[in-house]
C-alpha cells in the first residue's frame, strides 16, 4: 500500500486552470535490518521505495500513478522432462515483480461516493488498506505477507473497476469492484476469462467513535485450477492513546486452502512514541504440516517505533517470537527487526 496522500482539490473549478495545476509528487522509502532469524541471513533490506505522482485531469477526475522501485524482477520459469532429468523450457517475467504499483483514474461524483478504474489495491482486509507508513509493525501481519504458495491476502493489486462511498451519514462504508483476478493479474491481462468480484463493507457506529466492524472477500468462479475465494473479518477501536485491532482471513486457491488471524495492540504514552504487541496465526496449507512450507506458524512481536522530525520520520524496533507448533525438526527462534522509515 503507498502511503502518499492524494491530490488536493484545485483551487479554481474551471478546466483551463486545473490542467495548469502542477502534479503532486510523494513518497516513501522504509529500510530495516534482520538479526537473528534462522531462516534468513542478517542483513539490511530495503523494503519499500514508493514514488507516486498524481493530479487533476478536470474538477471530478484525478489522476495517480505509482511505483515502488525497492521490487525486485523476478522470473516464473517452466520446466520439462529432458531424458532422466528435468530442463528449462521456459521463462518469463513475473508482472508482480513490475515496480508499477498504481496506474488509475478515479471519477469523483460527490465527497462521498467514487469510481477508480486501472490498476490499483483490492478491497481485502483492513491491514491491507492501511499505508505502509501507518502500518505499526515493521512486517504487516504473515497472512499479508507470504507469498510463497500464491498471492498475498491483502496489500495485492490488480486490474479493475470499483465503486467507494460512504452512505447512512458516514456510518456504512463501502468499496467494490470487478477486476481480472486477486492480485496474479497485476501488470498484465487477464490469464482466463474468470473474472473476480472483490469488496470490503465496514461500519462505523456513531455511538461509539473510534470504533469499526467490517468484513471483507471476494470470489473467482470457473474450473477448480482457477477457482479463487476469500472471506475476512475486521475488528478495531481506535483512539489518539490506544489501538486494538483483530482480523481473520481465510482463502481457497484451487485446492490450496489457507487460514491466517491476528490481534494486535497498541498504545501511545506521546504523540512521538507508540509501543506495540501482536499475537499473529498463520497456516499457509491447511491440508498438511509436513515442513515449514506447509506448515502453521505463529509470531509473538513486541516494540515500538518513535517519530522523527516532526512525523516525516520513523525509528522502529520489533523483536519477533516464531515457533512452527506442528513441526518437530525446527526450532523456535526469536530475531530482532529495525527500520528506519520516511515520507516525503
Amino acid at each position: 500500500m503507498l502511503c502518499l496522500a492524494a491530490a488536493r482539490p484545485a483551487r479554481a473549478q474551471d478546466s483551463s486552470s486545473v490542467r495548469s495545476a502542477p502534479p503532486e509528487i510523494h513518497g516513501f522509502i522504509e529500510l530495516y535490518y534482520r538479526a537473528g532469524d534462522p531462516l534468513n541471513r542478517d542483513g539490511y533490506r530495503l523494503r519499500k521505495a514508493d514514488l507516486k505522482f498524481s493530479g487533476l485531469v478536470s474538477p471530478h477526475l484525478r489522476w495517480r500513478i505509482g511505483f515502488d522501485a525497492a521490487k525486485v524482477l523476478s522470473l516464473n520459469t517452466t520446466a520439462s522432462e529432458l531424458g532422466d532429468s528435468l530442463a528449462l523450457s521456459a521463462a518469463v517475467v513475473d508482472q508482480k515483480s513490475r515496480i508499477v504499483q498504481d496506474a488509475a483514474l478515479t471519477y469523483v461524483f460527490n465527497p462521498r461516493f467514487n469510481v477508480d478504474i486501472g490498476q490499483q489495491v483490492l478491497p481485502l482486509s483492513l491491514e491491507g488498506t492501511i499505508p505502509t507508513s501507518q502500518v505499526e509493525t515493521i512486517e504487516r501481519t504473515m497472512f499479508i505477507v507470504d507469498k510463497s504458495r500464491a498471492i498475498g491476502l491483502g496489500d495485492v493489486r490488480d486490474v479493475g473497476v470499483s465503486a467507494n462511498g460512504l452512505a447512512a451519514n458516514g456510518v456504512v462504508e463501502y468499496h467494490g469492484g470487478l477486476f481480472n483476478e486477486t492480485g496474479e493479474s497485476q501488470g498484465t491481462t487477464d490469464p482466463n476469462n474468470q473474472k473476480t468480484l472483490m469488496g470490503r463493507v465496514v461500519l462505523h457506529p456513531s455511538f461509539l467513535p473510534g470504533f469499526q466492524i467490517g468484513s471483507s472477500g471476494g470470489f473467482q468462479g470457473g474450473p477448480t485450477p482457477v477457482r479463487r475465494e476469500r472471506l475476512g473479518g475486521e475488528l478495531q477501536y481506535r483512539t489518539s492513546i490506544y489501538t486494538f485491532r483483530a482480523e481473520a482471513m481465510g482463502a481457497r486457491d484451487a485446492e490450496l486452502r489457507r487460514f491466517g488471524w491476528y490481534t494486535l495492540g497498541t498504545v501511545r504514552p506521546t504523540h512521538d512514541l507508540q509501543l506495540v504487541a501482536r499475537y499473529d496465526f498463520w497456516d499457509k496449507d491447511l491440508s498438511r504440516e509436513l515442513s515449514i512450507n506447509d506448515a502453521a506458524e505463529r509470531q509473538i512481536v513486541a516494540g515500538g517505533s518513535y517519530l522523527l522530525e516532526g512525523g516525516i520520520a520513523r525509528l522502529v524496533a520489533n523483536v519477533v517470537r516464531q515457533d512452527f507448533p506442528n513441526v518437530n525438526n525446527v526450532r523456535n527462534a526469536t530475531f530482532l527487526l529495525v527500520g528506519f522509515e520516511s515520507s516525503f
